[in-house]
């Protein structure tokens, strides 16, 4: 997921409740939140998934967190946690210090690291969490590696 597809488990009615309890209208929020008020309508929305951009303005607006208005359900990926944060797979290259195609690879839980604690820095994060952001995502990559090799039922064509 790229940091412009939206952040996981975003609760409109989160943010909402909050502008409400400022007596803010979308409008005053989008404002404070440096966006527009269409944007803030639409975070807002029935099926309102903004971007980490726009939900880390909303958050701050709000003297919030991303955290608060996007509730973490179960161990987040990496590339979730990554985008959570805001950062691109390009950043993180830069800080790291390898190609974005390693950051992919990292992320998809195909390559270990060395220097996991650089990896943590980079993504903001201790080296706790982003350790184990990287087993969930490698425990992802071995579900779909077994949902595509099943074995077939025995039929031939």
């Amino acid at each position: 997921m790229s940091p412009s597809s939206g952040v996981p488990q975003f609760r409109a009615d989160l943010l909402r409740m909050k502008r409400e309890a400022r007596g803010w209208s979308c409008e005053q929020l989008a404002v404070v939140a440096g966006i527009t008020p269409a944007t803030a309508r639409k975070a807002e929305g029935k099926n309102g998934r903004p971007s980490p951009r726009v939900v880390k303005a909303l958050a701050a607006a709000l003297d919030s967190s991303v955290d608060e208005l996007a509730p973490v359900e179960g161990p987040l990926s990496l590339r979730e946690l990554r985008a959570r944060r805001g950062v691109t797979q390009r950043e993180v290259a830069a800080s790291v210090g390898v190609s974005t195609g390693m950051v992919s690879k990292v992320e998809r839980g195909k390559h270990g690291v060395k220097h996991p604690e650089k990896w943590a820095a980079a993504y903001g994060v201790s080296r706790k969490r982003w350790a184990e952001a990287w087993e969930a995502g490698r425990e992802s990559q071995r579900q779909r590696i077994r949902t595509r090799s099943r074995p077939d039922d025995g039929r031939t064509q």
